[in-house]
């Protein structure tokens, strides 16, 4: 496996040529292009996986703020890089990520060809009129104040412990490796950014996406990603919904062979009906 980074810091794995079948990954927030690198081994040789950087401290450094940032802006160097391709991609992603898949595909459908997400986490369903969804809301609102307001007093490892805990259960920042603490300390300035981003993304059309979605969740995840999928699916014509046993938000971590092998299977059922398809 190759991979190359261009000066966007877009890395991307090609298998064969450029008319290969392009699956375009998405990382979650606090992590980077090499969550999904390992589905390259898993794909069948007509796919070509690109893995790019999702935004980073870069963006707070440009600007931008938990109240101006957007879905919209983070997605813009992935929309050129689509458009460069030779047809629709698959896009594949995790909690942020799959938000971002999400965005894509509802403002520009024409650049792609199916959704594979792992607990896509569109806050911004939540915030409607049922009681329950509307306090999910509220706690997530008050967990991305909590973190934005630790890293303004200038605390940023208390804020990335904060994230952790809560997406990994109390005590996951303490099983990381130091080098991953350190890490997450670095980056976590963005995190109110991506919370901005995902309280507050705007979730019409849905109901319009055409595109085959698989939407993956775990059985012991958070009340908010469970609830996200199931407002999802009820929204999306063509999506179902997937469980994975035993696993929680952080399931292309901790599950990552089931879950790959969920992914490989979304895009191998496409591929077969692209074949039948083509055949006749």
């Amino acid at each position: 496996m190759q991979a190359m980074e261009n000066r966007q810091g877009i890395s991307y794995c090609p298998r064969h040529d450029r008319d290969d079948i392009p699956v375009m990954a998405l990382h979650c927030s606090g992590a980077d292009h090499t969550q999904w690198q390992h589905l390259v081994q898993r794909l069948d040789p007509d796919f070509r996986l690109i893995c790019p950087n999702l935004a980073g401290p870069e963006a707070v450094a440009a600007g931008w703020s938990m109240t101006s940032y957007a879905l919209a802006e983070e997605a813009k160097p992935l929309i050129a890089r689509l458009r460069r391709q030779s047809g629709p991609a698959h896009l594949v992603g995790h909690s942020y990520g799959g938000a971002v898949a999400l965005h894509i595909a509802r403002n520009h459908p024409e650049l792609v060809a199916s959704l594979c997400l792992y607990e896509p986490t569109m806050f911004s369903l939540l915030n409607r009129s049922v009681p329950e969804d509307l306090a999910m809301f509220e706690e997530i609102r008050i967990l991305a104040n909590s973190i934005s307001d630790a890293i303004s007093e200038g605390c940023p490892g208390f804020a990335a412990q904060v994230f952790t805990d809560f997406w990994g259960g109390q005590g996951a920042w303490q099983e990381l490796r130091r080098d991953r603490r350190a890490a997450l300390t670095d980056w976590i300035s963005k995190c109110p950014l991506d919370f901005g981003a995902l309280l507050f993304e705007p979730t019409t059309a849905l109901q319009r996406l055409k595109q085959p979605t698989t939407l993956i969740v775990g059985s012991q995840t958070h009340r908010q990603t469970k609830r996200i999928g199931e407002l999802l699916v009820a929204e999306i014509p063509a999506a179902r919904l997937v469980e994975v046993t035993g696993a929680g938000h952080l399931g292309p971590f901790t599950f990552r062979n089931a879950v790959a092998e969920l992914v490989a299977g979304h895009l191998c059922a496409f591929n077969a009906d692209h074949h039948v398809r083509t055949m006749g």
